[in-house]
């Protein structure tokens, strides 16, 4: 397996591989969910077969019947295109990271940690937050990185919280939020936005924190930090 940096094609690869495979696990889950409704549904026409009295009730539940068959037929036919597909991407996948330790660390989180003492213990707390996304998923992070610092009072380590995607709309400087991130900011807590997100997504500079750091790309970022021994924390 390389140690190289990790290319912009390679990523852009993973990133598409891995939006398609959850694509494909969502037709699994809706391949298994209309399957399981479908056969509910035939339960209970065998068990209402004998109660069924009048030539319109028994069109009304032949009709069903055949709707549930049909709909157990895509049923089957989503689970195996999603499960199919899965295995496809994962196998496409495990190529680019099989190359690629850089990659692989990310995504997977393999990589073996470099930096332990003789008694196996780690030698550090550097630590790198993510976060892309939600209100909730912000106040976790918020609250993680609060308790982390109690925990660690006194102790000397370094951290990150890289935002991305979406979550670049919660490091407005009227966000509600702004108050609680500058407080952690001054306890010496490093923000870090991606610039491909406020390009995205139309962000100005003098929107953001004052004390959020801009970097080119927030994943590569995370990567960097990673190769660096930062262990890798999202909610």
């Amino acid at each position: 397996m390389s140690d190289e940096k990790i290319s912009q094609t390679d990523f852009q690869k993973l990133m598409l591989l891995l939006s398609e495979k959850r694509t494909a696990h969502t037709t699994l889950r809706s391949g298994i969910a209309l399957s399981a409704f479908s056969m509910t549904i035939i339960s209970f026409i065998i068990v209402m077969t004998s109660k069924i009295d009048g030539t319109f009730n028994q069109i009304i539940f032949i009709a069903l019947g055949l709707g549930s068959v049909v709909m157990l037929i895509l049923g089957i036919y989503f689970i195996r295109r999603g499960f199919t597909r899965m295995r496809f991407h994962d196998a496409l996948i495990n190529q680019i990271l099989y190359v690629n330790h850089e990659a692989s660390s990310l995504f997977y989180h393999t990589r073996k940690r470099n930096n332990l003492d003789a008694t196996g213990a780690s030698m550090h707390y550097d630590t790198v937050f993510h976060f892309d996304k939600g209100t909730t998923e912000l106040e976790i992070t918020i609250s993680n990185i609060e308790n982390y610092y109690e925990s660690l009072s006194g102790k000397k380590f370094n951290s990150y919280l890289v935002i991305n995607g979406p979550g670049i709309k919660f490091l407005g400087k009227e966000d509600p939020h702004a108050p609680m991130l500058t407080e952690l900011a001054n306890l010496g807590l490093q923000i870090k936005v991606c610039q491909n997100a406020m390009h995205h997504f139309q962000i100005q500079p003098d929107w953001l924190l004052p004390v959020a750091q801009i970097v080119p790309a927030g994943l590569l970022e995370i990567i960097d930090l990673q190769r660096k021994g930062f262990a890798y924390i999202k909610p």
